[in-house]
């Protein structure tokens, strides 16, 4: 490892800079960074600013974009994306550009590094939190990086075996996206838009869908509550939306925690109800096997004329409606009254175990997607590993 003068850091605060002059410019902030260390242009904004007074705030090729404040406890600033477009962008002032001295360190090289050190926790030591935002001590954070500093020409060598193995994880997301927007299609061509519901299905509220459920913590003074062999015991973590069934719980419950907790059999349908943003609110995924789970989630057994397929895809369509009916408070919640009101279209039996039969296919392929997308992580994490350890050259 060394210690070196890497980097140029240029602060890029744009507020206040607004003008009238008509001149429109796409202002990139940390919702359009990826966890991956990719800009997502989806929901630039587009701002009217004073060019004579943002002339040196303008990005370039090889600039890596870090993000120095927001945050959470589960999601610590430091995320950092490459800039490589064409045409006038500028950053907004929860970022800033760490420009890299190319004479010393290959950008995408450097890139690298950074997300490493932000995967593994380093940018933690860093970090500060005031009014409630955390902020990155920026300054001290470039000053003291220490990376393994091969050759310009190692570095590339490097930067290009990882950009390789990237191409492959990302093609691997996009295919599994693919799939989604497959199973989308299929939902709307056989149902309509469940919200605006053209079609005239009728609505219900969802207690008539199936038993609904809260989930419950058995008292956390009582350890014989819990154990590592009897049931699992979920959290809203156990509801990803890239997978259809929940994952496997990190806690269990013993046989006398769980004569305390709630459960659900195969079938049912967990739904994260308390969040502490509003775009974790209406996540699901089923069971397909039998657990227990916290409060933080309701839970819908279904009933006999509900296909937990089409529930399934049913709320993974309608999550901004259900999001609209949760709190607007610090912390996001939709209580089980609420959620229980919430109307949802409910077509036939017969149409709903059509539409699941349809669908199986794809979710096998979606499936074996996402087998290959465990496999291209595990590669790409383990050579980041070995490039920050310097043995990857």
């Amino acid at each position: 490892m060394q210690k070196v003068e890497l980097i140029n850091l240029i602060e890029k605060p744009i507020s206040g800079e607004w003008g009238s002059d008509g001149t429109t410019i796409p202002v990139i902030r940390t919702t359009n960074f990826s966890n991956e260390g990719r800009l997502n242009l989806k929901d630039i904004v587009l701002r009217n600013i004073d060019l004579k007074k943002v002339e040196n705030k303008k990005l370039q090729k090889g600039d890596i974009i870090i993000e120095k404040s927001g945050g959470s406890p589960t999601q610590p600033v430091g995320r950092v994306v490459y800039f490589d477009l064409e045409g006038t962008y500028l950053c907004n002032n929860f970022t800033s550009v760490l420009r890299p001295k190319q004479d010393k360190v290959f950008p995408k090289y450097l890139l690298y590094q950074l997300y490493i050190s932000h995967l593994f926790g380093f940018t933690n030591n860093y970090q500060n939190k005031t009014t409630g935002i955390i902020n990155l001590k920026l300054e001290r954070y470039v000053k003291e990086l220490q990376i393994p500093l091969p050759s310009l020409q190692t570095q590339q060598k490097i930067a290009a075996i990882l950009d390789k193995a990237d191409e492959l994880r990302q093609y691997n997301q996009k295919l599994i996206e693919k799939y989604d927007a497959l199973m989308q299609s299929l939902f709307l061509d056989m149902f309509g838009d469940p919200v605006r519901n053209e079609k005239g299905w009728k609505k219900l509220e969802l207690k008539k869908f199936g038993k609904i459920i809260t989930g419950n913590t058995p008292p956390r003074n009582d350890d014989e509550n819990y154990s590592s062999n009897f049931i699992e015991w979920l959290k809203t973590d156990n509801i990803n939306d890239k997978y259809v069934n929940v994952t496997q719980a990190k806690e269990y419950l013993s046989e006398k925690g769980f004569s305390k907790a709630r459960f659900v059999e195969n079938g049912a349908l967990l739904v994260a109800c308390i969040a502490g943003s509003i775009e974790s609110i209406g996540r699901a995924s089923l069971t397909d096997r039998k657990v227990s789970f916290n409060q933080q989630i309701n839970a819908i057994q279904p009933f006999d004329d509900v296909n937990p397929k089409y529930l399934y895809n049913l709320f993974k369509i309608s999550k901004k409606h259900i999001q609209n009916h949760a709190s607007n408070g610090m912390k996001r919640m939709l209580t089980k009254g609420e959620f229980e009101k919430i109307l949802m279209i409910k077509p036939t039996l017969e149409l709903q175990n059509q539409f699941a039969e349809r669908v199986q296919l794809i979710e096998t392929q979606k499936q074996q997607a996402q087998e290959a997308l465990v496999k291209s992580e595990d590669l790409f994490q383990g050579l980041l590993q070995r490039a920050f350890k310097g043995e990857l050259n």
